[in-house]
């Protein structure tokens, strides 16, 4: 009796490009949904995303087929690691279908709560478990040393990213430049008191914002160097695919995409050359180095940004709150590294 089918390194490439395809869908909708008229399910936007999980059931259903032709039974056509992520396809399809009726009863999203809404939360959960197949399976191969025997892990995790960016939108961009800068506060007139508040709110959810990122690339980063030791690059392509395509959708009239490329592309190197150079590795069993690279990461994708975003626009911050909000960037990845480190010891 024959076990399950053997992984294979061109259904993790194909499954990671289409989570990706998919992901990167649901922003181009979520820029549809800010920039044209939307006013119905069939449209070009949905067409997008829809058609990458049409490409990954053909995708999987080949290789299904091949593996039963080899002579495996049914049960034991899927992988392994893609048994758990196989399930995403039946979640996305029922959806789908609960999508349109959602949209068919209670109108069109617009805003947060297309972000928030139960049927695409439902589909990013689908996704999720489908980018969890290329992941489980790169880690499960002892030989994935090579950047090529890597990638489709990247492309998964940059999957997982991407969809984390997706359902928390509202807290991507910390607002710091100066198109975003609230009205002038001019004491003794009648609007002081709103400005006043409203450059409070701005301020506080611009720092949270920072604070909520950090803990996203650090966690990220921090995960990767825990379970695998990333070759040169991985990390860089890692932040660049899963940040891109939320700057790319809500970029507007700011440079925001620009910048988010550029502090992706100089964390993602920081990061490889502190996995490359530090002595001993950042593993979480290697303390000093762990918290050193915990650190760095978060604090150098913080700094990149109020430099670069300095530079292409202007920040309406003063030092203290750029200066603290970047210091809390290494706070959090600090706690991080604890809690990480904690965990294994447990």
């Amino acid at each position: 009796m024959q076990n399950a089918a053997p992984r294979s390194l061109a259904l993790d490439y194909a499954v990671g490009i289409c989570g990706v395809w998919i992901s990167g869908g649901f922003f181009l909708d979520a820029w549809a949904h800010g920039h044209v008229p939307v006013e119905s399910f069939f449209t070009p936007y949905h067409a997008v995303f829809y058609s990458g999980m049409l490409a990954l059931v053909c995708i999987a259903g080949a290789f299904i087929l091949r593996a039963r032709r080899l002579g495996y039974a049914w049960p034991d056509t899927v992988p392994r690691p893609y048994r758990l992520a196989l399930l995403g396809i039946p979640i996305f399809v029922a959806a789908g279908i609960g999508d349109m009726l959602w949209h068919r009863f209670f109108g069109i999203e617009e805003g947060v709560d297309a972000l928030l809404s139960p049927t695409h939360q439902i589909l990013g959960l689908g996704i999720f478990l489908v980018a969890s197949g290329p992941i489980r399976s790169v880690l499960a191969q002892r030989d994935a040393t090579t950047y090529s025997r890597q990638l489709p892990l990247v492309l998964g995790l940059a999957t997982w990213l991407i969809l984390t960016h997706f359902g928390t939108a509202y807290g991507f961009d910390p607002g710091a430049g100066r198109t975003n800068a609230p009205p002038p506060i001019a004491p003794f007139t009648p609007d002081y008191l709103t400005a006043l508040s409203i450059g409070y709110y701005k301020i506080a959810s611009g720092v949270l914002s920072i604070i909520l990122e950090s803990i996203l690339i650090g966690g990220f980063a921090l995960w990767l160097v825990s379970r695998i030791r990333p070759t040169p690059g991985t990390m860089t392509a890692l932040l660049v695919l899963g940040n891109a395509p939320a700057a790319a959708a809500f970029t507007n009239q700011t440079p925001l995409l620009v910048v988010t490329i550029v502090q992706s592309l100089i964390t993602g190197i920081v990061a490889d050359v502190l996995v490359a150079r530090l002595d001993p590795y950042p593993s979480p069993a290697r303390t000093i180095a762990f918290r050193v690279f915990a650190i760095a990461v978060p604090m150098t994708y913080t700094g990149v940004y109020l430099l670069t975003t300095f530079f292409a626009d202007g920040i309406w911050w003063d030092w203290n709150v750029a200066l603290g909000s970047w210091i809390w960037s290494g706070v959090c990845g600090f706690a991080l590294s604890l809690l990480i480190a904690a965990r294994r010891t447990a």
